[in-house]
């Protein structure tokens, strides 16, 4: 491969690298964003602030999740992530229990272009107003993939 290959005219190639997982333990309120620890955190296109990732613009990005909750038997959690504050239902996780198990798990995975702006990512858990608590846990995992097209170095 020659250095005039890349697409973005650099003199040199795009070496840009960054990677972070973050963790979940918690027992938030229905309807809420889940609040995240930094795990490890490589690269500086990647961060958190408490229950938002943010993603530098440039470069296309691969999200997963999973998550383990412990809702009431016969009740159901739900994930929804949020992009740029705007619920995705095209990524929602709709998790059941049944009447002999409190356990329900979800996780997936989704990409995210960020062309001109940076971008946020969080992730939303709604679960029934008939459960008292739910606790939450798992990990969200953020690689950047490769750099778009047409921007700049």
């Amino acid at each position: 491969m020659n250095f005039n290959d890349f697409h973005c005219g650099c003199m040199k190639p795009c070496e840009t690298y960054s990677y972070a997982q973050y963790g979940v333990q918690a027992n938030p309120p229905s309807k809420s964003d889940l609040p995240m620890a930094v795990l490890f955190q490589e690269g500086e296109q990647i961060s958190l602030t408490d229950t938002e990732i943010f993603l530098e613009p440039g470069y296309l990005y691969l999200i997963d999740f999973i998550f383990l909750a412990t809702p009431e038997a016969d009740s159901f959690m739900q994930i929804t992530p949020k992009i740029n504050g705007t619920l995705q239902l095209l990524y929602s996780f709709f998790a059941p229990t049944g009447s002999a198990s409190r356990n329900a798990s979800a996780s997936g995975s989704f990409t995210v272009p960020v062309t001109e702006n940076s971008a946020s990512v969080s992730f939303n858990l709604t679960y029934p107003d008939k459960v008292r608590n739910i606790d939450i846990s798992g990990a969200v995992s953020v690689t950047l993939l490769h750099k778009i097209k047409g921007t700049k170095c």
